[in-house]
């Protein structure tokens, strides 16, 4: 094992392991009285990039080093412009900054080292990408340039060798070397010429002027899928004699108008032609219409398996068919299978009211209560049953407002929207209700499950609609149109949905106990990653979806780390008897469960 000499002038940069000084030019080798150099992995006009062991690790790890030479400005401004990409370094797709190293010859920024290949190798080595991978591509790093760009910086040189994929399996792609990256310029900077950077053919027009924006990003992406596509260097795939991008003539097979039209869009040499931010191409490229959002790191909890049972209210009597939790956190509310509706205390546990006592006379469910939705303006809670009735009930006073009925059937589920402006309720006759409120009238009436609807969910923005039913049909729906998208079929019952927007995927529990995951990427990827004992009644993810739960008949909670592709079970939780309902708390930290043990139980992870 060598040492390698970071000095751009050293005649002889290369020296033995066990040396501090080099015997070349004299300059230290072990930077920072940390980091140790042995390998050069790249070199350009600004620096260079290599790979050192961080000696301050036990033991030692190895980490990347990129070595930006001093520019023309100020010491202050180089450094301000180092401690802006640390924070890039939060992103679980960007390597995270170890340390800076500041001298006056350059600025050295040392990163993890993610092992892996650069999507030039792999392009090398595998051949031209399909349209299902530059989809897959897409979708994992427009979501990081999102972030990048809300940070205040631009890449400057995004293109295949600066693309990592990891090699953990099913590892989202990695952006890397920053080492071009700059402040997103003022309106005054625009109009002076900058600094000409980033590598010919990927490049944006605006950047080769020394005029980069956030879109020239969108551009360079758009450039590097266009070589991946096709295989061709950027450079051959424009015609000069024609004026005009020739690459759908250059495919092995060709793409799909939609993905066409999304690259022609990233990819416009005028910027009023191009998307101007990584949410609008988003929006075009997700086939479900649900946009993934940019990674919060800072919602994230340190994952363990110390998840234990903290609390555990009983229900004497009545078990809980489903849980909601007050928008301010302070309530918990259960619909319980008396016909009962409860309203909690969440600190003692007290019971604050019980809607539909016996006192309340005609103003009460006839039949078990099955679903329960606390309304966004903290002042009324809905509730489903199965006397085929929803009700609206008045917080402040404890008085029932409303009870709409369309089919008369069994209501098994019901979804509000955000805003609290839409409601949809799902009922055993197949039919799925659309109703406006506080009017309380229905709008839409979609029928197209045979059999009952065992579960809804809607997406964050209240677009998309996905519903299950026990003939073992998944649907996706637009919302408020009621359009149906897709639909996929199995051989049993479905029980439970939830919808993913990080991933994106919808999960479903079948009749079986097993648990699945189906890709709103491409429609077509699915996945099976847990076999309960018996039918899977309940899924939940966290708010944040760093978590996953999955509760069944078999009496068992299943916990995931599901940012981890859902390949980590973190706990198994058990109750006495089968597993009605799962609910997460606004701050990721709770899961509430209840089940036909008449308990409810509060789980939380200690880091």
């Amino acid at each position: 094992m060598t040492t390698f000499c970071i000095n751009p002038s050293c005649p002889q940069p290369e020296n033995s392991e066990d040396r501090d000084r080099c015997l070349g030019c004299g300059s230290k080798l072990r930077l920072g009285d940390r980091f140790r150099p042995f390998q050069l992995l790249g070199q350009g006009g600004f620096g260079r990039t290599v790979l050192a062991w961080d000696e301050g690790q036990s033991p030692p790890q190895q980490c990347v080093i990129k070595q930006i030479m001093r520019s023309q400005g100020s010491r202050e401004l180089d450094l301000a412009e180092a401690n802006r990409l640390a924070k890039l370094g939060q992103h679980p797709q960007i390597p995270a900054l170890i340390a800076i190293l500041d001298s006056p010859r350059d600025i050295c920024l040392v990163q993890t080292y993610v092992p892996g290949r650069t999507l030039e190798q792999v392009l090398i080595a595998d051949g031209p990408f399909t349209e299902t991978q530059v989809r897959s591509l897409l979708l994992a790093l427009l979501p990081v340039l999102q972030f990048v760009h809300e940070q205040g910086v631009i890449h400057r040189d995004i293109k295949p060798a600066n693309i990592l994929l990891p090699v953990e399996e099913d590892a989202l792609p990695v952006l890397v070397d920053f080492g071009a990256a700059r402040s997103t310029p003022t309106a005054t900077e625009l109009t002076r010429t900058g600094t000409v950077i980033g590598s010919a053919g990927y490049a944006a027009p605006e950047q080769a002027l020394g005029k980069a924006v956030p879109a020239s990003d969108l551009y360079s992406l758009g450039m590097t899928c266009l070589h991946l596509l096709t295989g061709q260097h950027p450079f051959d795939l424009y015609s000069v004699m024609e004026d005009r991008w020739i690459w759908e003539s250059l495919l092995p097979k060709p793409v799909s108008p939609s993905l066409s039209r999304v690259l022609t869009r990233l990819t416009a040499r005028s910027l009023r032609s191009r998307y101007t931010s990584a949410p609008a191409a988003l929006v075009d490229l997700a086939p479900a219409g649900i946009v993934v959002p940019a990674t919060s790191t800072s919602l994230l909890i340190p994952t363990s398996s110390n998840w234990a049972c903290r609390r555990t209210w009983p229900t004497p009597g009545r078990v809980v068919n489903a849980i909601a939790v007050s928008p301010n956190g302070q309530a918990i509310a259960t619909a319980n299978s008396d016909g009962t509706v409860q309203l909690w205390d969440w600190q003692t546990g007290d019971i604050l009211h019980t809607f539909g006592s016996k006192l309340d006379l005609g103003n009460r469910h006839n039949d078990a209560v099955t679903a329960i939705q606390f309304h966004p303006d903290e002042q009324t809670l809905l509730t489903g049953s199965r006397d085929g009735t929803v009700k609206r009930w008045d917080l402040r006073t404890y008085r029932l407002q409303q009870t709409l009925t369309r089919s008369g059937w069994p209501v098994t589920a019901i979804a509000l929207s955000t805003d609290g402006q839409k409601l949809i309720t799902a009922a055993t006759n197949g039919h799925m209700t659309f109703w406006t409120l506080p009017e309380g009238i229905p709008q839409v009436d979609l029928v197209r499950h045979a059999g009952a609807v065992n579960g809804i969910t809607l997406s964050p923005d209240g677009t998309r609609l996905a519903s299950v039913g026990a003939a073992g049909t998944l649907r996706l729906w637009t919302i408020p149109e009621g359009q149906l998208i897709h639909t996929w079929t199995t051989q049993q019952g479905l029980s439970a949905v939830a919808l993913s927007t990080t991933a994106p995927a919808l999960i479903t529990g079948n009749v079986q106990g097993k648990v699945m995951r189906w890709s709103l990427r491409d429609f077509q990827s699915q996945q099976t990653f847990d076999q309960h004992q018996d039918e899977v009644n309940a899924i939940a993810l966290s708010p944040n979806e760093q978590f996953l739960a999955t509760g069944s008949r078999d009496q068992e909670i299943h916990l995931w780390d599901w940012q981890s592709n859902a390949r980590v079970r973190l706990a198994v939780l058990r109750h006495d008897w089968a597993v009605q309902h799962l609910i997460f708390t606004s701050d990721n930290r709770t899961l509430i469960s209840s089940a036909a043990d008449e308990t409810l139980r509060f789980w939380n992870v200690q880091a």
